[in-house]
């Protein structure tokens, strides 16, 4: 039954695509239309998009095989994740951080799918993506082989469906995002090769996964989140309610942040001094915007498997510490999330619905707060000796002045 129905599906979208073509011949819209900024064709792009959709149903187990077969590939890329590095290949693929960074990279990868048909958001996207890993000492080469890897999961998963077409569509597309990227390095005067002495570097580890939660007594809550199967249900339907226009939305939750949180745009020193209504069509706030809404979707889905997810929220905030927003500024944006919900969904943001979204970011926030109050902690403990050495070369150098004294 199920060949049966692959081939009636296949059967069926060749069809539609011949309809598709036809009609787009007739009103202008040619499937071999080339988009001059990135070298796609109409046709090329549906291929990536239906080929991204159906990676997308197992998004975990595919992003995992990417990075699995990554550090196979390329074993020297694991020293480049310090919470990865120690752990044998195998054990990997059961990893919950490892879980947690293929999650990231797989919301990272569905942005860029998503921009394909607007370059400009595209390579503002492309730009983030340079900037986000300045001094990581991430080259061009490790963006390649994420490439080839990307394109050997896709043909391992898919097998013959992943066709000779759908391939070079990708190749093509992961050429311009490769491209846009390393312009961005140049831009910023990072380095694009490395060299045989290069080492990584360490950060803050982050904490193990601790949550304070008090004891629910009904068996269907999360012990963990709190969240009953019903409330996760109701957060799930309210969001794929809101990603119908994300787009759209995204705008919205980045220009109510700066209207709603105090001190939250001086963050942002391109849209410092700017009235937060004449930025909504700026295309650096969607891309932003666009980039918070990747980083919500993959809470959603993770929301069953609370390791990935507390420590996907571990690296929300290390990647945010250095940068200056606060635990207030988090704090702020539940309730801006919760706003631009309710503008989104409308009558469908029922109460219940909207006191299981408070719940859930509720943890969010716990978790963050906990690991700023962790990376806090780790950064006086470092200050601790600095101190104590400049106090004793003060003293050092009072008593020499006073030994010059008296010799005088």
């Amino acid at each position: 039954m199920s060949f049966v129905n692959d081939y009636w599906g296949g059967a069926l979208k060749q069809m539609w695509q011949s309809i598709v073509n036809a009609v787009g011949g007739i009103f202008g819209t040619d499937q071999n239309d080339i988009d001059e900024a990135t070298g796609l064709s109409v046709y090329e792009k549906n291929l990536i998009r239906s080929s991204w959709d159906q990676a997308m149903k197992n998004k975990k187990e595919f992003g995992v095989g990417v990075f699995f077969k990554l550090f196979a590939k390329d074993n020297p890329s694991q020293d480049l994740f310090e919470q990865l590095r120690d752990i044998p290949l195998e054990e990997l693929k059961t990893n919950k951080k490892m879980k947690a960074h293929a999650m990231r990279v797989m919301a990272s990868l569905q942005t860029l799918v998503d921009g394909l048909d607007e370059p400009e958001l595209l390579m503002e996207m492309l730009r983030n993506v340079a900037k986000t890993h300045r001094g990581q000492k991430v080259f061009q080469r490790h963006y390649e082989i994420l490439g080839e890897v990307l394109i050997a999961q896709f043909e391992e998963d898919f097998k013959n469906k992943f066709t000779p077409k759908m391939r070079d569509a990708w190749l093509k597309a992961y050429g311009v995002m490769v491209k846009g990227i390393m312009e961005e390095y140049d831009e910023l005067g990072m380095q694009t090769h490395d060299s045989d002495d290069e080492k990584t570097t360490s950060s803050t580890k982050p904490t193990e996964p601790t949550i304070e939660t008090t004891e629910r007594e009904s068996p269907e809550c999360c012990k963990v989140t709190g969240l009953s199967v019903c409330e996760k249900d109701l957060i799930r339907k309210s969001w794929v309610h809101f990603m119908k226009n994300k787009n759209e939305n995204a705008t919205l939750l980045i220009i109510n942040l700066f209207k709603m949180s105090e001190g939250a745009q001086d963050q942002f020193q391109k849209f410092k001094d700017t009235n937060p209504d004449d930025l909504v069509d700026d295309i650096r706030v969607r891309s932003h915007g666009l980039r918070v809404i990747a980083a919500l979707n993959s809470v959603v889905d993770n929301l069953d498997d609370t390791d990935c997810l507390v420590d996907m929220l571990q690296h929300v905030a290390h990647s945010h510490h250095p940068r200056g927003p606060t635990k207030r500024h988090f704090k702020d944006l539940g309730g801006v999330v919760v706003a631009t919900l309710d503008h989104a969904v409308g009558k469908k943001f029922t109460e219940d619905t909207k006191n299981a979204w408070v719940k859930a970011y509720t943890v969010i926030l716990s978790v963050i707060e906990k690991e700023y109050d962790t990376i806090d902690g780790n950064a006086n403990e470092d200050k601790v000796p600095d101190a104590e050495a400049k106090r004793n070369e003060e003293i050092r150098a009072n008593g020499d002045v006073k030994k010059a004294n008296t010799e005088e």
